[in-house]
Formats: structure tokens, sequence, C-alpha cells
């Protein structure tokens, strides 16, 4: 009887254990969920190897990247630095403002 009444035990920890991790499961892909919602495509630039990289890069609230697209690519001595950013900017966050287009509302 106390084996019956152990192996009951056990069973019921081990449902117990399934069942809590399945809802923190289903928590973090609901929350991965609402992160992918709320992203948006902004211009992004960074130093890479000696050259200024600028994207356009689809971002959530916290900051991490999910997807980048290179808009362009050119070394830090370039004579035309300026005008190729610049350039690069405007392009990038007129790519920005078509991509969100298409994203959906955020709700309050």
């Amino acid at each position: 009887m106390r084996a019956v009444a152990l192996l009951i035990g056990v069973l019921a920890v081990a449902l117990l254990v399934v069942a809590v991790a399945a809802a923190a499961g289903a928590a973090a892909r609901r929350r991965q969920a609402r992160l992918a919602v709320a992203a948006r495509w902004r211009m992004r630039h960074y130093a890479d190897r000696g050259k200024t990289v600028v994207t356009v890069a689809l971002t959530p609230p916290d900051g991490r990247v999910i997807e980048e697209h290179v808009v362009d690519r050119f070394p830090d001595g370039d004579a035309s630095w300026e005008q190729r950013f610049l350039t690069a900017r405007e392009e990038a966050e007129l790519r920005a403002f078509h991509l969100n287009a298409d994203r959906p509302e955020i709700g309050g």
C-alpha cells in the first residue's frame, strides 16, 4: 500500500512539474509575440572593422535586432564620408517608414 501511495505522489509531482514548465513556455511565447508585434523598423548605424555601416533594423522595445538590412557600408576614412553617411541615413529612414507601414498598429 505504501508503494502505491509513493507512486501516486511521484506521479503527482511529475505532473505538477510538467504543468509548470508548459505554463512557463506559453508565457514566454506570448511575450515574444508581443515584442515582435511591438517591433518597428529603425535607421541604425555602427562601426565595423574600419567601416561605417548604415542599416535599417527591425527592433523591439528591448533594443534587440530581430532583422537587419544593410543600406550602405563604406570606409571610415572615405573622403566623401559625410555625404555617403547622410545619403545612406536618408535612404534607411525612408525604407523604415515604408516597412513600418505594413506593421500592425501598437494598441494602448
